[in-house]
């Protein structure tokens, strides 16, 4: 079984799957290693971020917390204004990330929350047929583990 961890940012994926096909976005691009090309828009992307320093609790618990970047890369359409797809794209992750209904991505995680939003970035290609935008922002996911078995949530 993979690590709580990794099921959190499965969890995550599964969430942004849902996004892009609500918004008709090309796809899910994780820790993209590469230059995105205007082919692959409309696409949400996943960073993975790193553990922070964990804090201890007592009975073999640990209480960690684990950071996500998700940001979105578009062309501007004739059904909207880049300011306007850009926002709707912020509404529908921080809406699915941040549901009530689901903070604990399903038992992983005591909560999520969104810890920043980056200013939006709207310009022309380098070609200058498209006008392109991009906006990233941050999440902070609490989980806890029990100590020794890093594939099980703690309670």
């Amino acid at each position: 079984m993979a690590s709580v961890r990794m099921q959190i940012y499965a969890a995550v994926k599964a969430k942004l799957d849902a996004v892009r096909s609500a918004l008709a976005f090309n796809g899910v691009i994780v820790n993209p290693r590469e230059p995105i090309g205007v082919d692959q828009m409309d696409a949400l992307i996943l960073m993975h971020g790193g553990d922070r320093d964990p804090n201890w609790l007592t009975g073999g618990i640990e209480d960690r917390w684990l950071e996500i970047g998700v940001g979105w890369m578009l062309r501007e359409t004739t059904e909207g204004s880049a300011e306007e797809q850009l926002d709707a794209a912020l509404v529908a992750v921080c809406d699915a990330l941040t549901d009530p209904d689901d903070v604990q991505l399903g038992g992983l995680a005591v909560e999520v929350m969104l810890t920043g939003i980056e200013e939006p970035q709207i310009g022309r290609a380098a070609d200058g047929a498209h006008v392109l935008a991009g906006q990233f922002c941050e999440f902070a996911v609490r989980y806890m583990t029990r100590e020794g078995d890093a594939s099980t949530p703690a309670p």
